[in-house]
């Protein structure tokens, strides 16, 4: 069981690449790394293996497979039926994963209720349940709050619990710990870590700390390639090009903060 993406190429319409053969893979139980600078692919990435490509991207060459489907050969509307179910998300920006319109809850709730097909009832036990695992104690004020009246950080822990109530097999998590100060950082962590551990887990991120204990191998963009491979031990170590060089040295505290490595 593994989500593999095999010399994958993304270009614009104006000819420009955005990814240049890109192949890694997911495996089913295994939380795999991929770092690299700002605008060297990573969301494209993303984006690709979702099917939500911008309108003025296409995908030029190569296979993205979830087990034994090849993503690449379904209508946009069965792509769309994986998402949640058999492919999550935890966005960079947590903002954008919830109608401002609506309240938590009930958008935690409809998900929960069409997705998994449950009662109303059941619905919001399990809701409240994946929010405390994630340490929003106060699960009514939550589910009573509209996105704009949570932080960041909060709406981030939202986005993880809803994934750990849908527990897809794989899960694509985009700078997760970005927007969480320490303690609920660990927390993330321990839960993806601990509570996922049999779904294939791509973890975008900067944080050295956390792709140093938490993936088996990363993969590091660069211009739209690969440029490096390994675990993060062996790219901390012996850095093979003059990015990854630059990113080792910065300290585990540095290379968390919000924007230090796009200085890179």
């Amino acid at each position: 069981m593994m989500l593999k993406i095999n010399q994958l190429s993304v270009k614009e319409k104006s000819g420009r690449l955005l990814l240049d053969q890109v192949s890694l893979e997911i495996p089913s139980g295994g939380i795999i790394g991929l770092t690299g600078h700002s605008g060297s692919g990573k969301t494209t990435l993303l984006r690709s293996i979702f099917g939500m490509l911008h309108s003025d991207c296409q995908i030029k060459d190569g296979k993205i497979f979830m087990d034994d489907t090849d993503l690449l050969c379904l209508s946009r509307r069965e792509h769309r039926g994986l998402c949640g179910k058999k492919i999550g998300f935890i966005p960079q920006n947590p903002m954008t994963a919830f109608d401002s319109r609506l309240k938590i809850g009930y958008q935690i709730q409809e998900t929960f209720q069409r997705r998994l097909e449950l009662n109303q009832s059941n619905a919001i036990a399990l809701a409240i349940e994946k929010l405390d695992l994630v340490n929003l104690k106060d699960t009514q004020r939550v589910l009573n709050a509209y996105p704009g009246e949570l932080s960041g950080g909060m709406l981030q822990r939202v986005a993880a619990a809803m994934l750990l109530g849908m527990s897809p097999n794989y899960i694509l998590a985009d700078e997760p710990t970005a927007a969480l100060d320490e303690e609920n950082r660990n927390l993330l962590l321990d839960v993806l870590g601990k509570k996922m551990q049999d779904q294939g887990i791509l973890f975008v991120s900067h944080d050295v700390d956390a792709l140093q204990k938490f993936c088996n191998n990363v993969y590091v963009l660069g211009a739209g390639r690969v440029i490096e491979q390994g675990s993060m031990d062996q790219l901390l170590t012996k850095p093979q090009t003059n990015w990854m060089n630059r990113f080792a040295s910065l300290s585990r505290i540095e290379s968390r903060g919000r924007w230090e490595w796009e200085k890179l």
